[in-house]
């Protein structure tokens, strides 16, 4: 009888201990891809990406499903996987599929529907990641400003690396005004009847090849330290005076970056992209 109690209870732990290790579970991709809190190298909440510690050659074969964030086996949240060509948007978060951006050791959980609450930005996400020393803040744009002199428009910006690591990100003083504006669209200025008066006719320079990257592009921003950047355009008409919205998308690296080119040294390449939004008045 002993002997049937003790391998009654010796099976509960066994059962309880496998409940344990499916409670490390971080992230689930549809029902049979798991991944640990120990297979993921961090999560940048400035762009909304979760980096992998390794290359997963799974992910280049998801063109649709679901994925969901978990917390001690409870969902956080569910989103969807998105397919490149599609003309509609999903009503929340999303991974544009195939999910060959990043290079299949990273994820980018986009949001296209800012109606609601996003929850991407839940705190038990917030949570999780820092008590698991996975949360890092990466970039922000903290402040623009815009001159326009008759048909010449000046436009300024700061980025301040939020980080704990030192960032590398692309310098427009290294590449020029050309082949940074391959990596981004540039400004964009709407009158508030959201028409758009103005966008970026600075010509794109393309990489050769188109797929490469040089080091000599980037600047490596310190951790805590900003660095404000200028970037001319050319007006086909003056603005009449009022008030406008402007856009503005900084840009970093994606598909160019293999895993083992992450990190240079001591700092990490900063990848995807941060948007800056603001009304401005032009008198």
């Amino acid at each position: 009888m002993k002997k049937s109690l003790l391998f009654g209870f010796s099976f509960l732990s066994i059962l309880y201990s496998c409940e344990k290790i499916d409670h490390d579970v971080f992230f689930k991709i549809g029902s049979d891809l798991e991944y640990k809190f120990s297979d993921i190298e961090l999560y940048d909440t400035s762009t909304h990406i979760l980096y992998f510690k390794t290359v997963h050659d799974e992910f280049k074969d998801i063109e649709n499903g679901t994925f969901t964030f978990l917390n001690n086996g409870d969902p956080i949240y569910t989103g969807s996987f998105w397919p490149g060509y599609s003309s509609s948007i999903p009503s929340g978060p999303f991974i544009m599929s195939p999910p060959y951006m990043y290079g299949n050791y990273a994820l980018r959980i986009e949001n296209w529907n800012f109606d609601n609450h996003d929850l991407r930005n839940d705190t038990r996400i917030i949570d999780i990641l820092n008590q698991n020393n996975l949360l890092h803040s990466g970039l922000a744009i903290s402040s623009s400003l815009i001159e326009i002199t008759g048909t010449q428009l000046t436009f300024r910006f700061t980025v301040t690396n939020q980080d704990q690591s030192n960032l590398m990100i692309i310098d427009i003083e290294k590449t020029g005004p050309n082949l940074f504006h391959f990596f981004t669209n540039g400004l964009y200025i709407y009158d508030t009847a959201h028409n758009e008066v103005f966008s970026s006719n600075i010509e794109h320079q393309t990489p050769d090849p188109w797929n490469s990257w040089n080091i000599e592009w980037l600047s490596d921003l310190k951790a805590g330290e900003s660095k404000e950047f200028t970037i001319n355009y050319e007006l086909n008409d003056p603005l009449i005076p009022g008030e406008y919205d402007t856009l503005f998308e900084f840009p970093g690296l994606s598909y160019q970056v293999t895993k083992d080119q992450l990190y240079q040294e001591n700092s990490r390449i900063w990848l995807g992209d941060i948007t800056i939004n603001k009304r401005i008045v032009i008198q």
